[in-house]
């Protein structure tokens, strides 16, 4: 089919449009990639916290119960230690005496086991409060860069609205036999169904121009099909 010069400019116009449009939802593609990225990104942050904060919590449990275990031990020292100075059968005394040896070394292992576990908690909550600080700073960040993208989202499709009405707008002023022939190719030809020979070239295949087709684009200032690909070319469009 053949297309005069004020067909291609609003050819151009309509492909200028869908090549926007295009952009844009490339963009929307890649910030749902980089949103869901940073989404996991950040939940592999708040899980790290969550999990070193029950670390903590259960050690400050386990140190809870061992301190409430000696208590109960040393009253039951005290006890035993009351009854061996009542006690006047041989045989009972030394089952006192062998009672109060067990508590008595229960208390000193489990006493050192709990100056370790104070040692290691307040360790622990030093490390944490270090490296919570440095990733609720690197989780502000994920947060403030997915706020940008959601933005960013929200102005491309508000813009992606606005083109696609000016893409129907655009497609009313061509014929229906152009418009049909651009809708069949616009795919295969990424939406560049028509463009300018570049240095005697095609400016969408980059073949080399024919030197009587060259000849003829140049003279008659017309607009042809290149060879090659099929699109349309033109030299000059004023």
């Amino acid at each position: 089919m053949d297309i005069d010069k004020e067909e291609a400019k609003k050819l151009i116009a309509l492909q200028e449009t869908e090549l926007d449009i295009n952009r844009i939802k490339r963009r929307l593609k890649k910030i749902a990639q980089e949103k869901g990225e940073l989404e996991l990104l950040k939940g592999k942050i708040q899980k790290e916290i969550e999990e070193k904060e029950k670390e903590l919590e259960s050690l400050r449990k386990d140190i809870k119960n061992l301190r409430q275990e000696i208590e109960e031990k040393e009253e039951l020292l005290e006890k035993t230690e009351k009854k061996l100075s009542m006690v006047r059968r041989e045989e009972e005394y030394k089952a006192f005496l062998r009672e109060k040896a067990k508590l008595e070394d229960f208390i000193l292992k489990s006493s050192y086991n709990l100056e370790e576990m104070e040692e290691r908690l307040a360790k622990l909550e030093r490390d944490f409060k270090e490296s919570a600080r440095k990733l609720e700073g690197k989780l502000k960040e994920i947060e403030e860069e997915i706020e940008d993208l959601i933005y960013e989202e929200r102005t491309a499709l508000r813009r992606l609205e606005e083109l696609e009405k000016e893409r129907k707008e655009r497609e009313k002023e061509l014929s229906p036999a152009l418009l049909s022939f651009y809708g069949s190719a616009k795919d295969r030809f990424e939406s560049l169904v028509l463009v300018p020979m570049e240095e005697g070239a095609c400016g969408g295949c980059g073949m080399v121009i024919p030197d009587v087709l060259y000849s003829e684009i140049i003279k008659e200032d017309s607009i042809e099909r290149c060879p090659n690909c099929g699109r349309f070319i033109y030299y000059r469009l004023s």
